[in-house]
């Protein structure tokens, strides 16, 4: 199973000072980081123009996509991390014109803040290299499938609900407008997650998953959400999905489309992986899912797993500084949190027989006082252990985190085999 990683930079100074990659492929896996519209020369292009940057950053992640080997065909899934000054209609209008035949996942949600105040859009972009021609990889069918919900948006904006990649079904991010456009759930938090999940769930269903096979959910709420939190409303995701403990990562974000929107939610299942046989479909890569716990009670009692593997893959969700007796470790000391979760994550993919040298995607949250407490005088795990094999590395500044001396939460996932 040849799955060696690539990187790719695009030759900006920070990636290679910091030791991160603008791309990685591993496999037919393409995955484009966290880019904004920052040029060589460091000025933003297209200031004050949501068309302009959306237009800059896309066609740059594009480049990397075809430097990889793969095509504009190729890619599954864009998401947009935007701030109170983006415009969603221009945005929109330039992501249609290059993506409106392709129907990717189209994911939008407001963060507090980009790097530098002028940016008004971050982005990613993952693809799968030859799925639009139904490539075969390790004895399996890459064949690409996009579903719609029968919303009129994702026809005029070129843009899918899911997409099915051989046994792989992404959802991209949902939420509880119905069809008539008004918003489910209004007032009423656990309604509307119980809304997206039960519709995200049929919709696995069509592409031949189910809830068993469900690796990763990934919620973004509001800061409404706590306040229209309704505890007498039953819990679809406890009644469906505790059982299977997929990676459950909560963020809570600036805001979404609409006001009255509370939650925003993204699903990944692999095609079986829940279930106790080898499928056919798999070719020569066993599938079959591994749940691992970190121990912290909560992951028992609400129904998630701090780690998920399945085949190759390793999927860690999203980490705080939270140790075992439920205090915070680092406290006021941003880069003492970072290396508490690095060195814990680190650890975990261990377990699952992966190794620093196969982490290719790094992903943090950041809470908005992140910057006032980073010590500069602090050794950086980070720069120890993986600035030598530079996986992607996408930090967003969000509304708030659990608790407020928690100052990053980080996801990462690996490949085993990827270094190599």
């Amino acid at each position: 199973m040849e799955m060696k990683r690539i990187n790719y930079s695009s030759g900006a100074p920070l990636e290679e000072v910091a030791g991160y990659s603008r791309a990685v492929k591993s496999g037919p896996f393409i995955y484009v980081g966290g880019t904004t519209s920052v040029q060589p020369d460091g000025t933003v292009y297209g200031e004050h123009d949501s068309y302009a940057q959306m237009k800059y950053i896309l066609e740059k992640q594009l480049r990397f996509v075809e430097k990889a080997g793969g095509s504009k065909e190729d890619v599954y899934a864009v998401k947009c991390y935007v701030t109170k000054d983006y415009d969603g209609k221009e945005g929109a209008k330039a992501y249609t014109e290059l993506f409106k035949d392709v129907k990717p996942l189209f994911t939008v949600v407001k963060v507090a803040a980009l790097n530098r105040p002028t940016q008004l859009i971050e982005v990613e972009m993952n693809a799968v290299a030859g799925c639009s021609q139904g490539t075969e990889w390790n004895g399996i069918s890459l064949e690409r499938t996009n579903y719609s919900s029968g919303a009129p948006l994702e026809e005029i904006a070129g843009y899918s609900r899911m997409v099915k990649i051989g046994p792989f079904v992404y959802v991209g991010g949902t939420t509880s407008v119905q069809p008539d456009g008004s918003v489910y759930g209004e007032e009423d938090s656990m309604a509307q997650e119980n809304y997206v999940l039960e519709k995200q769930i049929k919709l696995l269903e069509q592409a031949g998953a189910t809830a068993e096979d469900v690796v990763k959910v990934k919620m973004y709420n509001t800061p409404e959400y706590k306040t229209f939190f309704k505890s007498e409303t039953e819990s679809y995701y406890a009644k469906v999905l505790k059982s299977v403990k997929p990676l459950c990562t909560g963020v809570t974000i600036a805001g979404l489309n609409r006001a009255s929107q509370v939650t925003e939610i993204e699903m990944m299942a692999i095609v079986g992986c829940g279930g106790e046989k080898k499928l056919p479909e798999w070719g020569k890569i066993d599938f079959t899912r591994t749940n691992y716990s970190s121990g912290a009670p909560l992951e028992e009692s609400y129904g998630y797993s701090r780690m998920v593997k399945s085949g190759p893959f390793v999927f860690v969700g999203g980490t705080t500084s939270v140790q075992p007796d439920g205090s915070v470790a680092g406290v006021e000391d941003a880069k003492a949190q970072e290396n508490y979760i690095f060195e814990k994550e680190i650890k975990l993919i261990e377990q699952a027989g992966a190794k620093p040298e196969d982490v290719i995607k790094v992903k943090a949250y950041l809470a908005p006082d992140h910057k006032k407490y980073v010590k500069q005088d602090v050794e950086s795990y980070y720069g120890k252990v993986l600035k030598p094999v530079k996986p992607l590395y996408t930090a967003v500044t969000i509304a708030a985190l659990n608790r407020p001396t928690q100052l990053t939460e980080i996801e990462m996932t690996a490949v085993i085999g990827a270094g190599n």
